[in-house]
């Protein structure tokens, strides 16, 4: 396996966990009062956002040459960098 592809394991790997933390939000949201619910479904928007971003990240740098998928990768763990230190702050709420 060469290192992109190496990458793409764990980038697709990381995008399901934090997909799976997203989903954990959203059922933790049943059980809050409704002015709660309205701020947190506008971040969860949010989030989802990013995430779209961060899927179609990943499928340029599937699509990017070997020696070229390096410069793509950067934003990427930028987006999931700040998706998990968001949902880790929401997780707390």
């Amino acid at each position: 396996m060469n290192k992109k592809d190496a990458y793409l394991e764990k980038a697709q790997a990381t995008l399901e966990e934090l997909t799976a933390k997203v989903d954990l939000l959203k059922a933790k949201l049943k059980g809050q009062a409704a002015d709660q619910k309205i701020e947190a479904h506008e971040q969860i928007e949010k989030l989802e956002k990013t995430m779209e971003d961060a899927k179609s990240h990943l499928a340029d740098i599937r699509k990017s040459t070997e020696e070229g998928w390096k410069g793509l990768s950067g934003r990427f763990d930028e987006l999931t960098n700040n998706l998990s230190e968001s949902i880790k702050k929401l997780l707390k709420k």
